[in-house]
């Protein structure tokens, strides 16, 4: 696994196999931008259920919501983490 400090692991398989074969530069950079991806997606799904809602008020709102999150990061996430290291690619030439 891959881990920078304060973003969630990411296994060496949720990598593109571009980034995998790259420097570890590259790996670092789309580690970053996945962990950002799946940060956000963490705070819009908690921002999506009503605070007064029982899966939010619930012993277990956290969880679930986290849960949920890391489920769509997991699925492939939205595209962000891509979109985010093209970008940081083309800024660093």
């Amino acid at each position: 696994m891959t881990d920078l400090s304060g973003l969630p692991p990411v296994p060496e398989t949720a990598l593109p196999a571009a980034v995998r074969d790259g420097s570890a530069q590259d790996k670092r950079s789309y580690t970053a931008a996945l962990g950002f991806e799946q940060v956000m997606l963490g705070q819009l799904v908690k921002a999506m259920v009503p605070e007064d809602s029982g899966l939010a008020s619930g012993p277990y709102g956290s969880a679930v919501t986290d849960a949920f999150a890391q489920g769509i990061s997991n699925s492939g996430g939205v595209g962000l983490a891509a979109q985010l290291f093209q970008t940081m690619q083309e800024t660093a030439k």
